[in-house]
């Protein structure tokens, strides 16, 4: 009995022992199979950024992992440096644990030296689980500076980014109170919250949120100031009938530019039931046209009239070598719509709602005889809108309050007492605006 006991001892302390060892294996294992998913979602997608781990010291109770991140185009364009990190990680009992410096940043470093008397304000530390995610999270300390006889205030920040095995699932959360440059900007919590789920090489699933409590600026010129925006992405996936769509919410409280104002804004956009086929073979057709055309914006960068050129080559290139991908998201359901629109405005309330479908699938071509035959887009779109503004927005021009052709009965819009309202509909293969039916040919 006394044996057994001493060799399940003498297996336990070998284990124990053992453990550091593993989970530094284990620790090397996950970081590297997370650089290469990440690099090859990149490639994929027609971007030449990349990590690149440099050296890679594994010990029993620790290791230094020396990393890059290459910028590619954007320093080409930009001139962002490469940025190399420093991980010092603790194999642990529970959880690997790795703290992340910059030392070997020149840039970063003659700031943190020159400005901030040598003290760092970021901390980066990464955990690493055994399942294979990993949680990194930088917190900034507040800190000041000054830029020329200006005391620019940094207030504290904190980011936390997580993913699991494979950069499937994705999540982050940024907190920063702001800062504040006396006199010229300044900007009070900003917030940014992302959760998304990969279901394919260009379909995400999730939401993503953006806040801002106010931002301050002043020129000298047009002062500028805005109040709580708020801003939302949203893209689901139906599996079942292999369709995206995609949301888009922006809102603010108020907005002032020099004497200007709006208050109370928000608008809604959403582009329903996209062929998820259609979407990733225009993204994987994007992606790669824009990749190839880099080299030669890159060459003409250093002629300002010449790169003007190549830009505008580039995206009338662009806009032919994607009109047969249109057609493979042109299906029967695909909807855009603005809704929720609305803005308290000087001159009055703006609101609106614009709704606009495909009745069946199309090609590029059967678009075309709608310019012979207007009454033709009847059998091809499903149209609902409602908007009402003030009238003292038309100025002088009221050239929409009157009948643009024959066909038409009122104008595009409608006066009633101090405001214009436009209300359009099909139904029944007919087209009324503001109440009346449109005689299309």
């Amino acid at each position: 009995m006394k044996k057994i006991s001493l060799a399940v001892l003498v297996i336990i302390l070998l284990a124990g022992a053992g453990t550091p060892l593993f989970k530094g294996l284990m620790m090397e294992r996950i970081l590297k199979q997370a650089f290469e998913k990440i690099n090859q979602r990149n490639a994929d997608k027609g971007f030449d950024i990349s990590l690149e781990i440099l050296e890679y010291d594994r010990n029993y109770f620790s290791s230094q992992i020396e990393w890059k991140i290459n910028t590619g185009i954007l320093k080409t364009l930009y001139g962002v440096e490469d940025i190399v990190l420093i991980d010092r990680a603790d194999h642990g009992i529970s959880t690997m644990v790795s703290d992340t410096s910059l030392e070997k940043n020149k840039g970063f470093m003659d700031f943190v030296n020159n400005k901030l008397n040598g003290k760092n304000p970021l901390e980066i530390k990464t955990k690493y689980r055994l399942s294979g995610n990993i949680e990194s999270r930088i917190t900034m300390e507040p800190f000041s500076f000054k830029d020329g006889n200006t005391l620019i205030e940094i207030k504290p920040g904190q980011m936390v980014l997580c993913f699991d095995k494979g950069v499937k699932n994705i999540s982050s959360e940024m907190t920063w109170a702001g800062y504040q440059a006396p006199g010229k900007s300044s900007m009070v919590n900003l917030s940014f919250h992302s959760k998304m789920d990969r279901k394919s090489s260009y379909v995400w699933e999730g939401n993503i949120l953006f806040a801002i409590e106010k931002m301050k600026a002043d020129d000298g010129k047009v002062p500028f100031e805005l109040a709580n925006l708020k801003a939302d992405h949203t893209m689901t996936f139906d599996k079942e009938g292999n369709r995206i769509s995609i949301g888009m919410g922006y809102g603010m409280d108020r907005i002032t530019a020099g004497q200007g104002q709006i208050k109370d804004g928000f608008f809604q956009i959403n582009v329903n039931k996209i062929d998820a086929r259609g979407y990733e073979d225009f993204i994987t057709l994007y992606s790669q046209i824009v990749h190839d055309s880099m080299d030669e914006i890159v060459a003409a960068k250093s002629h300002p009239h010449t790169m003007a050129k190549t830009l505008k080559r580039q995206m009338t290139t662009l806009g032919i070598q994607l009109l047969g991908v249109y057609e493979k998201i042109l299906k029967k359901g695909f909807e855009i719509q603005v809704s929720g629109l609305k803005a308290q405005l000087p001159q009055g309330k703006l609101k609106g709602d614009v709704t606009i479908s495909l009745k069946k699938d199309m090609t590029m071509a059967q678009f075309l005889p709608i310019m012979m035959k207007p009454s033709k887009a009847l059998d091809i779109f499903y149209l609902k809108s409602d908007i009402s503004l003030p009238y003292s927005l038309f100025g002088d021009n009221e050239i929409l309050l009157s009948p643009l052709y024959s066909g038409m009965q009122t104008g595009l819009f409608v006066k009633k007492g101090d405001r214009v309202v436009h209300r359009a509909k099909t139904r029944e293969q007919k087209l009324f605006l503001n109440g009346k039916e449109v005689v299309l040919n």
